[in-house]
């Protein structure tokens, strides 16, 4: 995983519960970086996962809790720092339609071994977006929490429902979302 998220995870950290506690998250696992993250080097899968998992131990949360906290959070974070073209959309749907056809485009020209998630968009009404979320770190709940993010930022209220999941034994993830 790309280092950027690494050093958002850290800021996310200390600014919701101090230097304190992301200094005990890296004194709580066994990190092959130490912890000591750059936003333009890629890091191993399973330090996200170890910090994610480190989090909800010592904050009583759920690990899809504590992932759709932070990708909520990182929303804005990752949208200061998206290519222009993105920034017309304000709208959820039109949004995430570019998510896929032009801000991972971007990346990977910018990163070509980058690992990305993709979305087949299956469904769109004018209140309802589904789609099959695909990536092989399988963090449905991260993603979520990205959108939650977005509607806060376009002013849309809307919920996510995991219509399958890979995490409850389903053979792929299916999100739906609605704006209410």
């Amino acid at each position: 995983m790309k280092g950027i998220v690494f050093v958002k995870l850290n800021e996310f950290v200390e600014q919701t519960w101090g230097l304190a506690c992301w200094e005990s998250l890296l004194a709580a696992t066994d990190l092959p970086s130490g912890g000591i993250y750059t936003s333009v080097m890629t890091y191993d899968d399973n330090e996200i996962f170890a910090l994610i998992d480190a989090i909800s131990k010592q904050k009583s949360l759920h690990p899809f809790e504590a992932q759709k906290t932070f990708g909520q959070w990182l929303f804005k974070e990752l949208y200061a720092i998206a290519p222009a073209g993105v920034h017309q959309f304000n709208d959820v749907f039109g949004f995430l339609r570019a998510v896929q056809d032009v801000i991972h485009v971007e990346v990977k020209k910018l990163n070509p071994d980058v690992l990305l998630p993709e979305f087949e968009f299956l469904e769109e009404t004018d209140t309802a977006l589904t789609f099959e979320y695909r990536s092989p770190r399988k963090m449905n709940y991260f993603c979520e929490g990205l959108i939650l993010g977005l509607a806060e930022y376009v002013d849309q209220t809307i919920t996510v429902t995991h219509l399958l999941c890979e995490h409850k034994g389903d053979k792929k993830s299916v999100i739906r979302v609605d704006k209410c």
